[in-house]
């Protein structure tokens, strides 16, 4: 009796949905982040500052889902030329990644200062009221977001190194 086995060459509708919901908020966020220093003092400040913070919190339950969804998602082998420790450092850094992006996510939600709006809407209360504590979430949120930038820029960097040299298969996982 022959078994028919499918093996997906791409990533389920709902995984390459969440990847790219969580890439463009991260991206965004990150980029205005640092604009907002730019902008401190002008009309602008407050409501880019708030759309930052809730995007920040709507990207939280979203992570969170994308990191328990892939214990669930169907196995998306790596090319042949992604093997051995080039495989364990790959999946090592992937590890990383996430870990980063959750503790830019709650950094940055410990950090806040006062209270906000969700999408000018919703009352949202900082969870911790002692300007100490909330300072020293600042500086965790700042270094995780350079360390954030720093492994986005490898992760683009080795797509396009892949992408380029002919292996498609890599981008073609979550397109």
């Amino acid at each position: 009796m022959q078994t028919s086995l499918v093996i997906a060459k791409r990533y389920d509708r709902f995984s390459r949905l969440l990847h790219w919901v969580v890439a463009a908020v991260i991206i965004y966020a990150m980029c205005m982040g640092y604009i907002l220093h730019a902008l401190e003092g002008t009309r602008w400040f407050t409501f880019f500052s708030v759309l930052n913070m809730s995007l920040g919190t709507i990207a939280t339950p979203i992570m969170i889902v994308r990191f328990v969804w892939r214990f669930f998602r169907p196995s998306v082998p790596y090319p042949a030329t992604v093997a051995g420790r080039k495989k364990q450092l790959v999946v090592f850094i992937h590890e990383l990644f996430y870990l980063t992006i959750m503790v830019v996510l709650v950094s940055g939600f410990l950090m806040l200062q006062k209270d906000y709006n969700l999408f000018g809407l919703v009352p949202v209360s900082r969870p911790i009221a002692i300007a100490e504590v909330n300072a020293f979430f600042f500086q965790v949120h700042r270094y995780s977001c350079i360390l954030l930038g720093v492994i986005l820029l490898g992760h683009v960097a080795a797509v396009l190194k892949y992408t380029f040299s002919g292996q498609r298969e890599i981008l073609q996982r979550m397109l």
